[in-house]
């Protein structure tokens, strides 16, 4: 059998084409992780389907020894675990894809897809503050609201983190998804 040469690299996708995202950042602890679980479980009450992209600056998957990782220390370009009720595929590449590109992968079956991360990218955003916020912010681009327990000096919208629902409604508004 003869394999197929890879695929060519997407190109970007115009913004008004690009799978409806939207990010969750904020700086280490600040509890961007529990936001999106909370998020998701309101997100799935309201019938939603949504993926998620969490971004990580470290290669290591927590599987340092195991079958999968060996497979990729040895040379494969892609590694599928499947179990009961799960597939988990993991494609290596020389350089860290394209947002762009991973999102276009994940959009198909998907309303919309939460992003952890990407605190430089043009996505539109909410930020989590961090604790000692009260003097100066983080800038991240794209920001559109902050969720703080505290209030913060900006003139963007705050949501205190248990706000789960109107922190939903906000983003769904903003996708133009309702």
């Amino acid at each position: 059998m003869i394999a197929s040469p890879p695929a060519a690299p997407t190109p970007p996708a115009s913004p008004a084409l690009r799978p409806k995202a939207f990010g969750i950042v904020g700086t280490s602890n600040t509890g961007k992780t529990e936001l999106i679980c909370r998020l998701l479980e309101w997100f799935s009450a309201q019938g939603l389907k949504v993926a998620v992209l969490k971004h990580s600056h470290h290669q290591n998957l927590g599987d340092d020894g195991k079958d999968t990782w060996r497979y990729r220390q040895t040379g494969a370009r892609l590694v599928a675990l499947a179990a009961p009720g799960l597939l988990q595929i993991t494609r290596s590449s020389a350089e860290e894809p394209k947002l762009t590109a991973i999102l276009a992968e994940l959009a198909p079956g998907f309303d919309f897809i939460l992003v952890e991360g990407y605190k430089t990218s043009d996505l539109p955003k909410v930020g989590l503050a961090p604790p000692d916020a009260a003097s100066k912010l983080p800038d991240y681009p794209g920001l559109v609201a902050w969720v703080s327990p505290l209030p913060l000096p900006t003139h963007l919208p705050v949501f205190n983190p248990l706000q789960v629902a109107a922190i939903g409604r906000f983003i769904l508004d903003h996708l133009g998804s309702r």
